[in-house]
This record gives structure tokens, C-alpha cells and sequence, in this order.
């Protein structure tokens, strides 16, 4: 799984809260991971002072030489 960054900011663009998603735990797969991401992001942007919202995914590579 990536690790995602969901970040309300305020009216100036400034941040003010952020959610780090690094792991969903299910017996079998019953939630897919973007929906969880959507769900917090669609809660920030209801949330008062949350003038916009941002998600981020980050996925590690590696590399073999």
C-alpha cells in the first residue's frame, strides 16, 4: 500500500491539518484504499476554517542493479 497525505489548508492557503494514511487493516478486502483516502478528504472539506484539500500518494520504489 502507498502512503497518502491529506492536508486541509485555509483560505490562504496555509496549512492547518493533515491526515497520514499508512495502512488500512481488513481481514479480506472489503475497503479499496482510495475510497478511505476520498472519505477523509470529503470530510476535511466539510469541516469549518478548511478552505481547500489536498491528497498526496507516495509509493516507494526500489531499484535493482
Amino acid at each position: 500500500m502507498a502512503n497518502y497525505m491529506v492536508t486541509g489548508k485555509n483560505a490562504s492557503g496555509e496549512p492547518v491539518v493533515s491526515v497520514n494514511i499508512a495502512q488500512i487493516n481488513q481481514d479480506t478486502p472489503v475497503v479499496q484504499e482510495i475510497d478511505v483516502v476520498n472519505a477523509v478528504r470529503n470530510f476535511l472539506a466539510g469541516t469549518a476554517g478548511i478552505g481547500s484539500v489536498v491528497a498526496q500518494k507516495f509509493e516507494q520504489v526500489t531499484t535493482v542493479i
